[in-house]
């Protein structure tokens, strides 16, 4: 049975690295739909976009600083698990956000 406390170093790294790229670009995707939702100054979906691209910016400044933490001392704790669930509820939140709003035509 996997067991997320006790697999390889190589295989955190590359888990960690992979997060911090995914939440990086959903980030970066918030900010970029932020801006184009500030041309419509009612709108209250920009608001919505900069909150999620601010908490994209926090998870991945977490998740670089732990990765570069598991590089110099080699070590997973309990702490990289609960951030692992943080993000994964983040970005699955986000899609949501994603799928209810309309397209404008």
């Amino acid at each position: 049975m996997f067991d997320a406390f006790h697999s390889p170093g190589w295989f955190q790294a590359a888990r960690l690295f992979l997060t911090f790229g995914v939440t990086a670009a959903l980030g970066i995707h918030a900010y970029n739909a932020h801006v184009l939702e500030s041309v419509d100054a009612a709108s209250p979906r920009k608001w919505m976009y900069w909150l999620y691209a601010m908490a994209f910016l926090a998870a991945a400044v977490a998740n670089f600083a732990q990765f570069v933490i598991l590089l110099i001392f080699t070590s997973y704790g309990r702490v990289g698990l609960h951030l692992g669930y943080f993000t994964m509820l983040l970005v699955l939140s986000y899609l949501v956000l994603l799928a209810g709003v309309r397209r404008k035509t």
